[in-house]
């Protein structure tokens, strides 16, 4: 055989494969993943991103631009419910087979920069252009596009030289428009220092603070932060459960109770009442990062889990309701909710306290008609 030839083998030793990687492959990064989007997924994973700004409160309202005519504006971005009467920001998604190159982006630039001279809506209105114009892409921007947009006085010299031969054709077919005259002056001082690019880096980091993430690239949900500890005196959400929870110590001592100082004299019942706000504070705490970190109805949908997991156990017949309430706290703390996509942060506090708050809502009750 010839000596330039080597035999090759793969390096078996060095592959230790998860149980994970058995059942669905070496995992791909999410940033590679945007290169092999489909243009309807595209769109999609755009909006779901745009949705992080406004969430922050970066913006009022984001909206997509279907007006007639293609005047270099995508998706627009307002500050306020002023709408163009205040700052706003403009994005170009471009779904491109590859990095986006100078002629994908000049085009573009001279609409902006001759719809704002010509004053055509929108750009008609108290703030004519856009505070920020920044162009999107899967496959992100190639060399000479990053070095453009890094230099407005560049980026500027580069579409004066190409305004004639190819940016004018782009704004519009049959159209004359030199530069010369107040164009030319309008040109001069416009603000290039507008144009930008997000790198695929930066639009994953920040969809990554999105409800939409974990659904679409995986990997599974943050950690949680340490739920907050019950105040001294409770709220006015906690009014009903806690309710429940001391009728069902009137029924263990045959009394009424008005309210917790009651249980003074009962440390045991004190003790058990104290935990019970660990644990609806705990499901509290789940419920708001299901909400920032998961899509709606995800935690609507846990909840149905433990309902469901434990409504037999409650409406069995008991010696008295705080029987019915340790056996159906207890009962839920012991169900298996793999199914759910919150169950990897999800502790066995959070589904005992997901019975309090099924109890808030009247959908689990302890003292019943029979007791």
């Amino acid at each position: 055989m010839d000596k330039e030839f080597q035999e090759i083998e793969p390096n078996t030793a060095a592959i230790v494969p998860t149980a994970a990687q058995v059942a669905g492959g070496v995992p791909m990064p999410p940033v590679s993943l945007l290169r092999i989007m489909s243009a309807d997924t595209w769109e999609d994973f755009t909006e779901e991103w745009l949705s992080f700004h406004r969430r922050q409160g970066t913006y009022q309202s984001i909206r997509k631009y279907r007006g007639s005519g293609d005047l270099g504006l995508d998706v627009v971005a307002f500050t306020s419910d002023d709408g163009f009467a205040a700052p706003w920001e403009s994005f170009q998604c471009k779904h491109y087979d590859h990095p986006l190159e100078p002629n994908d982006i000049r085009g573009e630039v001279a609409k902006v920069v001759f719809h704002s001279f010509r004053r055509t809506p929108p750009f008609n209105q108290t703030y004519r252009t856009p505070s920020r114009h920044i162009f999107v892409s899967p496959q992100g921007v190639g060399v000479t596009v990053g070095r453009l947009l890094k230099d407005p006085y560049g980026l500027k010299e580069d579409i004066r030289a190409k305004w004639d031969g190819y940016c004018v054709r782009k704004i519009g077919k049959n159209l004359v428009a030199p530069l010369t005259g107040d164009l030319l002056d309008y040109f001069n001082a416009f603000d290039f220092s507008i144009f930008g690019d997000k790198t695929g880096a930066e639009l994953i980091e920040e969809h990554a603070q999105t409800i939409f993430y974990a659904p679409r690239f995986g990997g599974g949900l943050p950690p949680r932060g340490e739920p907050t500890l019950p105040p001294s005196e409770p709220d006015e959400q906690e009014s009903v459960y806690l309710r429940k929870l001391l009728d069902t110590y009137d029924d263990r001592l045959g009394r009424t109770t008005n309210d917790k100082s009651m249980l003074e004299k009962h440390p045991s019942f004190q003790r058990h009442y104290d935990r019970q706000r660990v644990l609806f504070y705990s499901a509290e705490a789940l419920r708001n990062f299901a909400r920032d970190r998961t899509p709606p109805r995800t935690f609507d949908s846990l909840q149905d889990d433990i309902y469901y997991g434990v409504i037999d156990v409650c409406e069995k017949n008991y010696p008295d309701s705080l029987e019915r309430l340790k056996e159906t706290i207890t009962a839920a703390g012991q169900l298996n909710i793999g199914g759910n996509a919150l169950s990897s942060v999800t502790f066995v506090k959070d589904k005992q306290g997901i019975c309090h708050q099924l109890a808030n809502e009247d959908r689990l009750t302890w003292k019943t008609k029979d007791d």
